[in-house]
């Protein structure tokens, strides 16, 4: 191993501060370094775990695989869903999070997840409830069992089945409330005029 002296190496400029003026360059640039180092180690992260559970809804978890995904705070942390159902979602500091599971063919509950630090042993603690959105985060709601258990509520439903003929449907259009209108008074006025008295029938043309 090769011992160079900072003295020694002349790079541009730097060669040209003196020795003495190195130093609090040098020390203060140390003291910035060992800062920054002990933020970046202090701000732990941790892990959020959980898994899709099979219900009537949704009787087989694995077609979930790949095409939906564990969502934090609408897509600022993300965890691929398994087959078997499971999700992870790295890199969560403490503090307040919004799970979601982004799904294009069933909806799933939103659920508030608290990360703390819980107890003497500096070991944090998940508290997960169900949140709805538009409403404000409460403690009240029940606590969630952890790793969570998520089920699908809903189907998503893209595709309205053909209606079949229907006879009332037909007649209650406007359109064809008008047409049959229209051939009432197509049929009914000879009727009506046949049996009206001459002289008002003649009354009624002129005034046409």
């Amino acid at each position: 191993m090769f011992l160079v002296r900072l003295s020694e190496i002349h790079i541009g400029p730097w060669s040209e501060v003196s020795a003495a003026s190195r130093s609090p360059l040098i020390h203060s640039g140390l003291v910035a370094f060992l800062r920054h180092a002990a933020v970046f180690a202090s701000e732990k992260t941790y892990r959020l775990r959980g898994t899709i559970v099979a219900n009537d809804i949704l009787s087989d978890v694995s077609e979930l695989a790949t095409r939906s995904y564990a969502v934090v705070n609408g897509g600022e942390h993300r965890g691929y869903i398994r087959k078997d159902g499971t999700f992870v979602v790295e890199n969560l500091t403490l503090g307040d999070w919004l799970l979601e599971i982004d799904s294009a063919d069933y909806a799933f509950p939103k659920i508030h997840v608290h990360i703390a630090i819980k107890g003497d042993e500096g070991r944090a603690s998940v508290a997960a409830r169900y949140v709805q959105i538009g409403s404000e985060w409460s403690d009240d709601a029940p606590v969630l069992e952890y790793p969570l258990k998520i089920e699908a509520g809903a189907k998503y439903d893209f595709y309205t089945p053909r209606q079949g003929f229907s006879i009332v449907a037909m007649f209650s259009n406007p359109y064809m409330l008008m047409v049959g209108a229209s051939l009432l008074l197509v049929f009914i006025m000879p009727k009506l005029q046949a049996n009206m008295d001459p002289e008002a029938l003649k009354e009624l043309q002129n005034k046409s």
